[in-house]
């Protein structure tokens, strides 16, 4: 049963009117008709269900189960009482029912909140109980003709349709109001998307652009050249992520994102936060390769670098794929380094097989980035 936020409230708001328009109906047969025999307790019956159907109409209903079992049996007394207040054999003629059509209501409540095999079945239901109602009238089952069985038969027949037709409709509706809200919300999301990429726009990239230009104007040391480097790549990361739109998977491709927001959740011990512009679709050998690049260089920052955060970035630049692991750890000096043999095989090996190549930057007390740069047209299906 899907939950309640989930129902369009009209079809239950429907069934709500076709319950007060057959009391209706019930009031004005036992008024006008005059065939009923026993009008006690053909009050005793108004009254209950006028009552049962106020409740329905102002009550907050919560326990859905309890409520649709009081209104079968409801149904189902109003059906044995139509055989019960009317003269013998009635029920064979062709007067106006008073019962008229409310046990139909609770078919068609089931089928709102149970869909198909909830109507259908609350049908069934009723429908066995029709030979009650001949009983109740002094109808003999025996004395029936053949086509007056049929008729009881499709008397009980209409239930199950109905409750049946009342289900697939409601689960079409709920479907239909479903993907209208998951449209409504991804409506918001995007128009959240561009404000945040307006703001990027303005603010963000402008401050950077400002700040790069006016370490190029104090200086050409070194140290402040790679501020500047770093901040231009960090820049374009902020571009990229404000340009991307929404991204479609393309066949025997993987989103190297994904694979790679995997990697970063699953990793234990050192916060891992992931920068990525866009999905980033390659080949799934390709995704496969620069995974298990990405994991030796997590494994690494845990066993070596005694860092607190990790930071993993991924760029789509054009020409290249990007891919970035930095940490604040204790850092080192990669001409000395003699013990990077796994980083050297592992690593370095994996993306030149995919005709890449692999910087390190690093430095005692600095921290360690570790960039893989692949190229685009190689990555997507070219000879590697």
């Amino acid at each position: 049963m899907p939950p309640e936020s989930l129902r369009h409230p009209a079809p239950m708001l429907l069934v709500l009117a076709l319950r007060w328009l057959a009391f209706g109906w019930m009031l004005v047969v036992a008024v006008l008709s005059g065939q009923i025999q026993r009008p006690v307790e053909a009050g005793v019956v108004l009254v209950v269900t006028g009552c049962w159907t106020a409740w329905l109409t102002l009550a907050a209903v919560r326990r859905m189960g309890y409520v649709l079992a009081v209104d079968l049996a409801l149904a189902v007394v109003l059906i044995v009482a139509y055989g019960h207040v009317y003269p013998p054999d009635a029920v064979l003629t062709d007067h106006p029912s008073f019962m008229g059509a409310y046990p139909t209501a609770a078919v068609a409540a089931c089928g709102v909140v149970h869909r198909l095999p909830g109507g259908a079945a609350a049908g069934a239901l009723l429908g066995l109980f029709l030979p009650f109602a001949y009983a109740a009238n002094e109808v003999a089952m025996t004395s029936l003709s053949f086509l007056q069985v049929l008729t009881m038969i499709g008397w009980g027949l209409s239930y199950v349709l109905l409750g049946g037709a009342v289900g697939v409709a409601a689960g079409q509706l709920d479907g239909l109001h479903r993907q209208i809200a998951r449209s409504g919300k991804q409506a918001a999301r995007l128009a959240e998307r561009q404000r945040l990429v307006a703001r990027i726009h303005d603010d963000v990239l402008q401050d950077f652009a400002r700040l790069r230009a006016r370490i190029g104007e104090l200086s050409d040391r070194p140290a402040l050249s790679a501020v500047a480097e770093g901040i231009a790549r960090q820049e374009t990361v902020l571009r990229e992520l404000a340009l991307s739109g929404p991204s479609t998977s393309q066949p025997g491709s993987a989103s190297l994102r994904d694979r790679l927001a995997g990697l970063a959740e699953r990793h234990e011990g050192i916060p891992v936060r992931l920068v990525a512009s866009g999905a980033v679709w390659l080949p799934g050998d390709v995704v496969d390769e620069i995974g298990a690049v990405v994991a030796e260089l997590l494994t690494n920052v845990v066993k070596h670098a005694r860092a607190r955060r990790v930071w993993l970035t991924i760029l789509h630049d054009g020409e290249h794929i990007v891919v970035s692991v930095r940490d604040d750890g204790v850092g080192f000096v990669p001409e000395r380094e003699t013990g990077g043999l796994g980083l050297r095989l592992s690593v370095r090996a994996r993306v030149e097989r995919l005709a890449g190549r692999t910087r390190i930057r690093s430095g005692p007390g600095r921290g360690t980035e570790v960039e893989l740069r692949v190229p685009v047209a190689l990555a997507v299906g070219g000879e590697r």
